[in-house]
């Protein structure tokens, strides 16, 4: 007869509920202090992502709606409709689809606020 070492198992922290550690993981950027300006940024985000992400958009439709809202968010949305934006978004939507992590990352995101 063959009997095994059973060991209970290691304890884990309960998951944080908040999103973004959902995606980045636990020591996510909500566990460092935000700079001044920060949250209110990320609340615009997540306000314009409700609005603009719809159950019917394309994977390639809502990654440009997430890229856009984040640089506009960032650096406003007189960048966004400058002459060169759509190129430099549309060379980031293609490296978020290239990537696994990240379109893993991004399909969260569409997860949470398509409507």
């Amino acid at each position: 007869m063959v009997t095994r070492n059973i060991s209970p198992r290691p304890r884990e922290e309960a998951p944080d509920k908040r999103w973004m550690s959902l995606i980045f993981g636990p020591q996510a950027t909500l566990r460092r202090e935000l700079e001044e300006g920060d949250e209110q940024k990320i609340e615009i985000f997540e306000a314009g992502l409700s609005k603009e992400i719809n159950a019917a958009d394309t994977i390639e439709t809502a990654f440009t709606k997430i890229v856009r809202m984040a640089l506009a968010c960032e650096f406003g949305g007189s960048f966004v409709r400058s002459k060169g934006a759509k190129g430099m978004i549309d060379t980031i939507v293609r490296g978020i689809m290239g990537d696994s992590e990240l379109r893993r990352q991004a399909l969260l995101i569409i997860d949470r606020y398509a409507r």
